[in-house]
């Protein structure tokens, strides 16, 4: 409900408004900030210092613009330099032009859609400002004398890339994913079922814009619903521990 405006508000808002008036040309003022603050209540975005900042509200949008907005509006999410990847699909994108390309194939996905229907919901989100310019902190000693040294610099050049990329604000998403699938899914067999799984996104952000965009989901649980991999056996749960006390009542 509404709350009824009372006359000391009503009083010091002619105050202001003729100031501003004679200042500068209030009304236009007025509008400017009234957008202002419009758009940053559907975004759910904050203001600290003149800088917006991200929230549960805007990682929400996130997660569901692939479906809802399509890739030409995702693409401006991003800065144009930027590192995108998915872990559990290998992909690593760091130009616009694939990031577009593995987007569009999501664009108005529903029940006709060969990638079939596809619904994101957030269900936590961590995240912060850090002073501008900040970088990642690399490891600096060297491989493992006991490692593969292919392998090792494998796994450990795919972390370090974007680590250059300054940024100053953070965040972390946890959402959980229900995909109706009308064909096979990335090579995949999946047509006429339906999947559930959960998953992270880790953002970095300068000026608003992504700049590092990592995602991790449980494929193990989805592969485990399409019949491709057994359910994994809880065999340890029943292993003896010798130095276990007896619970009292």
């Amino acid at each position: 409900m509404k709350k009824t405006e009372q006359p000391t508000d009503l009083s010091r808002r002619a105050a202001l408004g003729k100031a501003s008036t004679v200042a500068l040309s209030g009304s236009a003022l007025a509008l400017l900030a009234g957008n202002a603050a419009m758009a940053a209540q559907r975004t759910g975005a904050k203001t600290v210092a003149g800088k917006r900042t991200k929230n549960f509200t805007t990682a929400e949008d996130w997660v569901t613009a692939f479906f809802n907005k399509g890739a030409d509006v995702v693409l401006g999410y991003y800065d144009d330099k930027f590192i995108w990847e998915d872990i559990e699909f290998g992909q690593t994108i760091a130009t616009k032009d694939e990031l577009y390309k593995a987007f569009v194939v999501f664009n108005n996905s529903g029940p006709k859609s060969p990638f079939g229907v596809h619904k994101f919901e957030m269900i936590s989100y961590d995240g912060g400002t850090v002073a501008p310019g900040s970088k990642a902190e690399k490891r600096k000693a060297p491989p493992p004398a006991d490692w593969n040294s292919t392998d090792y610099n494998r796994l450990a050049n795919n972390i370090l890339l974007g680590a250059d990329f300054e940024y100053d604000e953070w965040g972390y998403m946890q959402w959980v994913w229900q995909a109706t699938h009308n064909e096979d899914f990335f090579g995949i067999p999946a047509k006429g079922k339906t999947t559930y799984t959960r998953g992270t996104t880790t953002q970095f952000y300068r000026n608003g814009k992504i700049v590092r965009c990592r995602t991790h989901w449980n494929f193990r649980e989805f592969a485990i619903q399409l019949g491709v991999i057994p359910a994994p056996d809880e065999k340890w749960r029943s292993v003896p521990n010798p130095n276990a006390r007896a619970l009292k009542v």
